[in-house]
């Protein structure tokens, strides 16, 4: 029996340190490692459930060409030769006749090691390959703080148990923030009131004293509404504002408009509730805002983040220990990527295509040049992409050349006419800088890759070589590129980086007070002024709200099936009231439906949901899941998705 130290690559911000335990080339189990002081020897079980998969006989051990229809499933083992030979053959006749441009590359966070997430990048732009624009997630959020805070971090997650007020807007601690749990627990025996902000129950409500459900989409002008008491009330803290922000003066004339009497009827909540929320926030001595992305997933969601990250400005909680927001720390900066990513190789003017936009793409809208060849790497879009029918009329195309690299039989890998076999991270080394903190780890592999399994940066040397160029990393081994990505790091000290290419996990302490990172180093309140729009929504009168479910990570850990079993049944969550209108109980099947589709589930009754409103946790295998509901728009900012901004109508099944 050996242990390794490792870490965990999964789409999660707390960014575990893990225990590997191996007994010959087999990884008998996966636990935590106390090394890490905020992730302490403790992790989820979706990470305690892994050696399942990594031992799975399910895994696909060796590359595949199709043979029969696609989407059948139907395979034949062939050998790398052959798939490289076929990848590169089918790559230049594309290119001869119609250009490089015609071959899309689609990742995302299936894995988020630094190197074998972004060497991708290097290759494709090199080939002349379509660019990506990988805004899939929380990019409105990012786009709204940085218009507010520029570049500045936020808390880390462990000062939050300085605050005596604790709003978690739109987060869901168990599922996706779990190491947080101790920290409220902690802030809540010292005195803190916790209050729980969203369109249903999530499982925080286990941690809070009081929750407030909203209408989806209305958090901005929750926002502002309180924003509006706070300034009527003398809450604010007028001498912060005019030494660290700018443009007060200008939001704090448009705040008439956004009385509580007013944006009831947009919230969802009456005017006492409001006006006893802003008190509150106004008169506690450090709150902070556990601020989640949500509510950022929609049409007006950057606009509605700058409303919400006004709140710490406006009563000069920045200030105060333990006061401000935790949900924007990030640690890639420690490091600087482009060694891996290699921008120098981009041609600028080769077309960017939005990574929410794959379905219409396929279908041959929203591009100039067609795209004939798809290849896929750490990534699921035939289950995790909006306008999910439109991908799959998309995958079905014969005359689209697709390539999967996949440890598994995934919804997109069904559509591959040749899959590549790849690794889990326990079998690669790598660099990782997980984005709720500031930590970085640097792994070796804890047991070989099983069968003819390559790693994404192997494929890519193989396949730079057989298309006759240049390799994008002149030679270098994942291992040299991991340190000297350390070791050119302008914020570690030789002491951190020593440790790192030891193998230890490193956590920075976020300074106290944090600096305000922007041009002029003050909080901007303007730029327009902060403002407002209804969401979407559309002609169905319910409106649907894509959530993470605990035991699963969108499509990750589909292939455990003890964690599908944990996770149950495809289900949507409903208000009692409608569920009884429509003649609808806890348990029974109903449709959800609108002019992209329609999702046969399971009725949900056992969590308060806002009025009108249905919630759909987690993303499950095959068609007509969640994403045959969710329309390929963007947000107001930052081009991300806008899967939580559209609407339904439900009958019973």
């Amino acid at each position: 029996m050996s242990t390794y130290p490792s870490a965990c690559p999964y789409d999660c911000p707390d960014g575990c340190s893990l225990l590997v335990e191996t007994e010959g080339n087999a990884v008998t189990s996966i636990t935590g490692d106390p090394a890490n002081p905020y992730t302490d020897g403790w992790v989820c079980a979706k990470l305690r459930n892994l050696p399942e998969a990594i031992n799975s006989p399910r895994r696909i051990l060796t590359p595949l060409r199709r043979t029969g229809a696609k989407g059948a499933g139907e395979f034949e083992p062939i050998s790398w030769e052959e798939a490289v030979g076929e990848i590169t053959s089918r790559w230049k006749d594309l290119i001869a006749r119609y250009g490089a441009q015609t071959i899309l590359p689609y990742s995302y966070a299936g894995t988020m090691g630094i190197v074998h997430r972004n060497c991708g990048e290097g290759f494709f732009h090199a080939l002349g390959a379509s660019r990506l624009k990988r805004t899939l997630c929380s990019s409105a959020k990012t786009a709204g703080w940085q218009k507010v805070m520029g570049n500045s971090c936020d808390l880390s997650p462990w000062e939050v148990a300085h605050s005596d007020l604790i709003l978690l807007w739109s987060a869901n601690i168990p599922a996706t923030r779990a190491h947080l749990a101790p920290i409220l627990r902690k802030a809540k025996e010292n005195g803190a009131k916790v209050i729980l902000i969203d369109v249903y129950e999530n499982p925080s409500v286990d941690f809070a004293d009081q929750t407030i459900l909203i209408q989806p989409g209305s958090d901005g002008a929750l926002a502002l509404s309180m924003l509006q008491v706070l300034d009527q009330e003398g809450l604010t803290d007028e001498a912060w504002l005019s030494q660290h922000a700018t443009g007060w003066e200008e939001l704090r004339a448009t705040l008439e408009v956004w009385d509580p009497e007013e944006t009831q009827f947009l919230v969802g909540q009456p005017p006492d509730v409001i006006r006893e929320l802003a008190r509150a926030y106004g008169q506690a001595k450090a709150p902070c805002i556990v601020l989640g992305s949500g509510f950022s997933r929609s049409g007006n969601g950057s606009e509605a983040t700058r409303a919400i990250v006004a709140l710490p400005a406006a009563v000069g909680a920045w200030a105060k220990r333990g006061g401000g927001t935790y949900g924007i720390c990030s640690s890639p900066a420690l490091i600087d990527k482009s060694l891996v990513k290699r921008p120098d190789l981009a041609d600028p003017h080769t077309q960017e295509i939005n990574i929410n936009l794959l379905g219409p793409v396929l279908e041959g809208k929203k591009v100039d040049t067609p795209i004939h060849s798809l290849y896929v790497y750490h990534a699921n879009p035939a289950a995790v992409t909006s306008h999910q029918n439109a991908i799959l009329r998309g995958l079905e195309r014969e005359d689209l050349f697709t390539v999967v690299h996949e440890r598994y039989m995934t919804d997109t890998a069904l559509y591959a006419d040749i899959i590549l076999p790849a690794p889990y991270m326990v079998e690669t080394a790598d660099l990782y800088t997980p984005y709720g903190y500031r930590q970085i780890q640097y792994v070796q592999p804890a047991a070989p890759a099983p069968g003819e399994v390559k790693s994404n940066f192997e494929v890519f040397r193989l396949l730079s070589a057989a298309m006759g160029m240049e390799d994008p990393y002149g030679g270098s081994t994942v291992e040299e590129l991991c340190r000297q990505m350390v070791e050119d790091s302008a914020v570690l000290t030789r002491e951190q980086k020593d440790k790192v290419l030891a193998g230890e996990p490193v956590v920075l302490e976020s300074p106290f007070p944090l600096p305000i990172e922007t041009a002029d180093g003050k909080v901007h309140l303007d730029e327009p002024i902060i403002t407002w729009f209804p969401p979407f929504g559309g002609g169905e009168p319910f409106h649907l709200v894509c959530a993470p479910a605990i035991h699963t990570l969108n499509s990750s850990f589909n292939e455990c099936a003890s964690l599908r079993e944990l996770r149950g049944e495809m289900s949507v969550r409903m208000n009692k009231e409608d569920a009884a209108r429509l003649g609808l109980a806890q348990g029974d099947k109903a449709v959800c439906y609108n002019d992209l589709g329609e999702m046969t589930c399971t009725v949900a009754l056992d969590r308060a949901v806002a009025p009108m409103t249905v919630v759909a946790e987690g993303v499950y295998p095959g068609k007509n899941t969640v994403n045959c509901l969710t329309h390929a728009r963007l947000s107001d900012r930052g081009d991300a998705t806008t899967m939580n901004d559209n609407t339904v109508w439900i009958r019973k099944a």
